[in-house]
């Protein structure tokens, strides 16, 4: 059993390396079942273990945005950058400096960088770790009396070195099942529901391995 787990794992790997998004999507949607997560969020899938010391450099490369919300995807990604920052002993490469370099290669920001085109971002940053991602849905409106909230990601980490994706996180959640399951306080802001599932997924990468890099 243990083979054939490890096998099928290798399978995954090497296709979500070069899959869409709706791809890695069904890996993910198959994955949680059979891990007995389908109604835990988020779902971390690994392909492979995280490199040594992945985490001692870190570029967060821009969010894509499937969504609808207005400038939804700027919204997370500063919020995630935040998070993560004030997790741990995380060095974030800037922002600017990785739109810069979009730039130079005439890259577009709003689609996921083939693996070529990582290793040349990973070697001219000096990273170790790239964080890509996706917005699928986020949402906040109002029935008249609450304000509802949904958010949808897919965050995607990559060997800075060689360009292949090592895990892939899904998380969902909508702000009343924190009152409703989870028992906090109601969340009415999309803000407010963004940070939550940052610091929920940056929870999840460290408690799976994902260590800061060693105080020198």
């Amino acid at each position: 059993m243990r083979r054939m787990h490890h096998t099928q794992n290798r399978i995954l790997f090497s296709a979500a390396i070069r899959l869409p998004l709706a791809a890695l999507l069904l890996i993910l949607c198959c994955v949680a079942p059979l891990t007995g997560c389908s109604r835990k969020m988020p779902v971390l899938q690994k392909f492979s273990s995280p490199p040594e010391q992945a985490a001692c450099k870190i570029a967060i490369l821009p969010f894509t945005d499937q969504g609808r919300y207005p400038e939804g995807s700027e919204i997370f990604y500063k919020i995630f950058v935040t998070e993560l920052i004030s997790s741990g002993h995380f060095t974030v490469i800037p922002e600017g400096n990785v739109r810069d370099l979009y730039k130079q290669l005439k890259m577009y920001p709003n689609r996921q960088p083939r693996q070529d085109q990582l290793e040349i971002i990973g070697g001219r940053l000096g990273a170790t770790l790239f964080i890509g991602g996706d917005i699928l849905a986020m949402k906040e409106d109002s029935d008249g009396t609450r304000k509802k909230t949904q958010l949808t990601v897919v965050l995607r980490l990559y060997d800075a070195r060689t360009g292949k994706m090592f895990w892939a996180t899904y998380h969902r959640r909508r702000g009343q099942e924190y009152h409703q399951v989870l028992h906090f306080g109601r969340i009415n802001t999309i803000t407010t529901l963004a940070r939550q599932m940052a610091d929920e997924i940056i929870d999840l990468w460290r408690e799976n391995g994902l260590k800061p890099c060693p105080a020198k």
